[in-house]
């Protein structure tokens, strides 16, 4: 799309990839930072390894899902695969002529991924047949939200699409501007009971009525600033986050803001410019930004609790939480813990060669982790270390 550049293109020169180079030498993994306090080696199990395609190229979303005990992932050039968590045993691999930006997005017993084609693929997560496939408007960059009978998709071009769960039938369309200039991707919408929440590139937030697509309500999370279009950008391309009666988002170039579920009134603002992404905990909300430097702030007030700087100039994922540590990974292909009460890095563990874009998955006492490579990896590591 005419005037649209990849995140990597302008957050520093050591992650700088712009949209459409393609080639290996996009996902190879960088130097790891020097640290100025040597980090012990995490003491890791790994159980299984699975193969699926390579991600063509970073800005694509190949985030993996689970559903029961299933593990879903899927490639840039088509590939589509189900996995047994425990085991790391093939369940079933469909083959598509299409390029996949946007996956997985999993629910009510089924799988959907978006394509840079500007197709939605709707399969049978027990299976893996293709139940229907239906168009839209534009690539979608971010996996679908599949639940209440719906898949709810976002497209490059500022629209978000509900379509029936059952047929693939559209039933409404919701569009906002996209500017001249924005980051290449988009944040995924995020159902909540009979409402969906997205993010827009203008630095807007709107909640959804499921059923119509009518507006519940909209918030500005950032107003662009600067007298360039590069200095005005404030991409939404963070998920946003729901927990309980609260929402959390924030903007590259922006605002990180806590606001209320119902209404969309802000309750807090931090200036901090979100890249990687977030994730929330009892306590806090944790945040990675466009330097690489993770941020927890303390979910009621946006007060400061901790930010850890010794990873900057890497290309970080949202941190997750596992145990009593927050893990992240990066573009040096690494992945790092860090203890939740005090930021300090307690471990880190070289995954491979490749890079990593997709946050790992948790579930129980497992770490998925999916490189840039397609190399999918289930490990634990041992608490305390």
């Amino acid at each position: 799309m005419k005037g649209r550049v990849t995140a990597k293109a302008i957050v520093t020169a050591a992650t700088l990839v712009i949209a459409g180079c393609g080639g290996n030498s996009l996902i190879r993994a960088g130097d790891p930072p020097a640290l100025d306090s040597p980090v012990p080696e995490a003491q890791v199990t790994e159980h299984w390894q699975a193969q699926i395609g390579p991600a063509s190229v970073p800005y694509h979303r190949l985030e993996l899902a689970a559903l029961d005990d299933r593990l879903f992932a899927a490639s840039s050039d088509g590939e589509v695969a189900a996995f047994d968590a425990g085991s790391g045993e093939t369940l079933w691999r469909q083959a598509f002529d299409v390029e996949i930006a946007g996956a997985v997005g999993a629910g009510e017993d089924a799988v959907a991924v978006g394509t840079a084609n500007a197709d939605v693929l709707f399969l049978n997560a027990e299976t893996g047949e293709l139940d229907w496939r239906t168009r839209v408007s534009s690539e979608v960059l971010a996996p679908p939200a599949v639940g209440q009978g719906s898949v709810v998709v976002r497209t490059g071009d500022g629209g978000v699409f509900a379509l029936d769960a059952a047929s693939g039938d559209q039933r409404w369309l919701y569009r906002r501007n996209v500017p001249a200039l924005s980051l290449r991707g988009h944040s995924a919408p995020v159902l909540v009971n009979g409402g969906v929440v997205a993010g827009f590139d203008n630095g807007r937030l709107s909640a959804l009525d499921l059923a119509t697509g009518n507006p519940v309500w909209e918030a500005t999370v950032a107003v662009p600033e600067g007298r360039t279009d590069l200095e005005r950008m404030i991409d939404l391309d963070a998920d946003p986050v729901v927990s309980g009666r609260e929402l959390f988002a924030g903007t590259y170039q922006g605002r990180l803001t806590g606001m209320a579920l119902a209404n969309g009134q802000v309750a807090w603002a931090r200036d901090v410019s979100v890249l990687g992404g977030l994730s929330v905990d009892e306590s806090n909300i944790y945040a990675t930004d466009a330097q690489g430097r993770i941020w927890a702030f303390d979910r009621r007030n946006g007060a400061s609790v901790w930010r850890v700087d010794a990873l900057s100039g890497i290309r970080l994922t949202a941190p997750v939480r596992y145990g009593d540590q927050l893990v992240v990974a990066g573009s040096d292909g690494w992945l790092y813990w860090i203890d939740i009460r005090d930021g300090r890095l307690t471990a880190r563990y070289e995954v491979g060669r490749n890079g990593i874009a997709a946050a790992p998955l948790v579930e129980e006492d497992r770490l998925y982790v999916l490189d840039l490579g397609g190399r999918l990896r289930a490990l634990t590591i041992e608490q305390g270390n």
